[in-house]
């Protein structure tokens, strides 16, 4: 088998199938959002066992022609532990479900599977989580054909003006209001991400009611756990 058979690769989510098999949806490098089918993975001795865990690369090998691939072999780096995710688990979880409603079935993210990655390095050595959070929101939102335009006000395809304050209209982007305090400083402080300048409570209201419109309105169920832990 030659080296350019692996693909590397990040587990979003695995679901069973019949009592010893998985199902696995993945976000590959070469061919984006898979699903593999990993037979016999829960048998104590699989090749497969221990090894689909989330947030850590993998690398695999997979066969088939059809939209659900067959695992044949994988590898991971067990150096690496993911016990520095353990507090921000939730959030991470957020992500990868964001990502398997988003990405389109088997084609190619290469720049969004490095994205991803950046991610989760960002988040694995401490940097702020609320921030890596909005950064990644935003970029996933451009690469993905969502982005948000931060130049002009819709109405009068103006500028937008610092000292202006705009309301966030889902789609198509700022308009000039009074009764918003988003102000144009805000706006051009996402535009250049110099995140930490805007208000969090402002910014994450944005990049969740711009998802939640890319969602065509369906509600994820990482936002449902949440509210209910905060209960």
């Amino acid at each position: 088998m030659s080296l350019s058979d692996w693909d590397e690769c990040f587990l979003l989510h695995q679901r069973s199938f019949g009592e010893t098999s998985l199902i696995a949806e993945i976000f590959s490098k070469n061919n984006g959002k898979m699903s593999l089918m990993a037979r016999g993975a829960k048998k104590p001795k699989s090749k497969f066992f221990g090894y689909l865990t989330p947030f850590t690369k993998l690398q695999v090998t997979y066969s088939g022609r059809s939209d659900m691939k067959t695992l044949t072999n994988i590898d991971r780096d067990f150096s690496t532990s993911t016990n520095s995710f353990s507090k921000t688990s939730y959030s991470l979880l957020y992500i990868n479900e964001l990502l398997m409603r988003l990405l389109p079935k088997d084609a190619a993210q290469e720049d969004l599977f490095f994205l991803y990655e950046e991610f989760l390095n960002k988040v694995a050595r401490g940097d702020e989580l609320e921030i890596t959070l909005r950064h990644f929101e935003l970029d996933l939102l451009d690469m993905l054909g969502y982005g948000l335009d931060f130049e002009n006000d819709i109405d009068r395809n103006e500028a937008i003006e610092s000292e202006k304050n705009y309301s966030f209209i889902p789609e198509r982007g700022f308009r000039e209001s009074m009764n918003s305090n988003f102000s144009g400083a805000d706006i051009i402080n996402i535009r250049t991400r110099e995140l930490s300048k805007v208000s969090k409570k402002y910014l994450k209201h944005l990049t969740q009611t711009a998802i939640h419109f890319c969602l065509d309105g369906r509600d994820l169920e990482s936002r449902d756990i949440f509210k209910r832990i905060k209960i």
